[in-house]
């Protein structure tokens, strides 16, 4: 399959922008909570001066932070029961709260003051972007961004990508390696997080995200066992990115450094970064070809996540 038959780019192309299905008042400052891929999506509103946060953190403790007026819970499916159990603690704390899904009559839905529902994708993938790209565009509609055409502009710069870059090369080791760092400036950090997700998908190998000058103080001293380095770079601090790449390389890394190609041309950096993410599921996908290591493992990992979910019946 060539890249630019992707069935992601495709499906991008025929939806159009989230419908709201409430008014988008002011949400004053957010705290944006999610698990997994939605977590990943949350963190693309941290530029705009709210906070993102594990539904889990907010879940468990029983008690949102102080200086939040308003808790957005976001899952595509709605049924993550720690973003489901988080909003619920939100609400009977007297915030304001917001659902973002997929699914009007989830319990995510159900439990929030009002929801924004993201828009349908549809399109089979082995190793799943379209949920994120969903939820990604429908938060950003709270920030009052425009995303008129936004799923056609991320479509596009997901094709300039793949034709920018081969997704695996001799750059990647040709066995696997002990574990895998994803590092990025604030400017790529959701597209980060939601690579690192997805190489764990795909080969079930120890992965993270890490800004980049922790990886300097910290990823410097990994060795001298086999680690891959993976720079998501954007159009900020390239130089830097070059010189520890160079360190990284000089203590034994495999270092990929892959950059976001229509930055360089003026386009909208926020869906570049979308695009960015996206683009990672695939990379994961090939990798996993790469070193013989079924995403999800052949199905050995079982896809349903029911451990994490509300029951079917809402009970």
């Amino acid at each position: 399959m060539t890249f630019t038959a992707y069935p992601l780019i495709t499906a991008l192309h025929t939806i159009s922008g989230p419908t709201v299905a409430s008014d988008r008042d002011d949400i004053g400052r957010g705290l944006f909570v999610g698990s997994g891929d939605s977590l990943a999506a949350c963190l693309l509103l941290e530029r705009f001066g709210h906070r993102a946060q594990s539904a889990g953190d907010l879940a468990w403790i029983d008690r949102p932070p102080p200086g939040y007026n308003t808790v957005v819970g976001v899952s595509h499916s709605g049924r993550t029961a720690a973003t489901v159990r988080a909003v619920e603690a939100a609400r009977t704390a007297g915030r304001r709260t917001i659902a973002v899904t997929a699914h009007c009559s989830s319990p995510l839905a159900r439990a929030a003051h009002s929801t924004v529902l993201a828009p349908a994708i549809e399109v089979d993938e082995k190793v799943p972007a379209a949920g994120y790209v969903a939820l990604a565009l429908a938060a950003l509609t709270l920030q009052g961004i425009d995303t008129n055409g936004a799923a056609a502009a991320v479509a596009d710069d997901l094709a300039l990508l793949a034709d920018s870059h081969t997704p695996v090369d001799e750059r990647w080791p040709i066995r696997p390696p002990d574990a895998i760092s994803v590092l990025t400036l604030p400017d790529l950090r959701s597209a980060g997080d939601f690579w690192s997700l997805k190489l764990i998908e795909a080969t079930g190998l120890c992965a993270r995200s890490v800004p980049l000058e922790e990886a300097g103080h910290v990823d410097y001293f990994i060795g001298p066992q086999s680690h891959l380095s993976i720079h998501l770079i954007g159009s900020q601090g390239i130089a830097r990115h070059q010189r520890l790449a160079e360190a990284l390389a000089g203590n034994g890394h495999h270092v990929v450094s892959i950059a976001v190609p229509s930055l360089a041309t003026g386009g909208e950096p926020m869906w570049s970064e979308i695009a960015m993410a996206a683009y990672g599921a695939h990379v994961a996908q090939e990798t996993a070809l790469r070193w013989d290591r079924p995403p999800f493992r052949g199905g050995a990992v079982p896809m349903d996540a029911r451990h994490i979910q509300t029951p079917t019946d809402g009970s």
